[in-house]
């Protein structure tokens, strides 16, 4: 029986970035690198075979201006590959973006978060 699944969006995220930032899927690495960005699926929904999955990018640096431009760099290179559509996501919506001063689990980084709607088809596979 063939069904149509949705795909793996945290991992498809962090392959968007991956040619151009450091990206991580959770759970972070204990020894990660900065500037960073972790990818979390939190919520979504979906209709017929598209869905809308929300996504938590956590960007981390050394200061919070770096973490932030790092995030909105991320932004804007998921954007352009949804718009080019050489990739499995196909729409970037920004829901809500800004810091949160010190990284809760690293003090002495910075961190900024961002929400976003990413818009994506779900895959086939046979059962």
């Amino acid at each position: 029986m063939r069904i149509d699944i949705s795909i793996d969006i945290e991992d498809e995220v962090r392959k968007a970035l991956s040619d151009y930032l450091t990206a991580y899927c959770r759970p972070l690495p204990k020894n990660f690198s900065v500037p960073c960005i972790l990818v979390s699926k939190v919520g979504g929904s979906d209709a017929d075979t598209i869905d809308a999955h929300r996504v938590v990018l956590d960007s981390r640096a050394k200061t919070e201006e770096a973490a932030d431009e790092y995030l909105r760099v991320a932004i804007g290179i998921l954007k352009k590959q949804a718009a080019l559509q050489k990739t499995a996501l196909r729409y970037v919506e920004v829901n809500s973006s800004g810091s949160w001063g010190e990284d809760p689990v690293r003090p002495d980084l910075s961190m900024c978060s961002a929400t976003l709607e990413v818009t994506a088809h779900q895959t086939t596979m046979e059962v």
